[in-house]
């Protein structure tokens, strides 16, 4: 990864709370997805890898 500034945006993944973040060519980095329970996060997937990546589907970035 590069030394640019990355942009990043709360967004629902697969129902549940997340982040997505881009590089600044728009390509996705990193996708996270929160469990929450009673109102606190429990539990953090985290998807970083290019090629899990490609086969996701964000939306672009704002």
């Amino acid at each position: 990864m590069g030394g640019g500034a990355a942009r990043e945006q709360a967004a629902t993944v697969n129902g549940r709370p997340g982040v997505i973040s881009w590089s600044e060519d728009a390509t996705p980095l990193s996708v996270l997805a929160f469990t929450v329970t009673a109102g606190h996060i429990t539990q953090i997937t985290a998807v970083i890898d290019p090629a899990k990546l490609a086969l996701m589907d964000p939306p672009n970035p704002v």
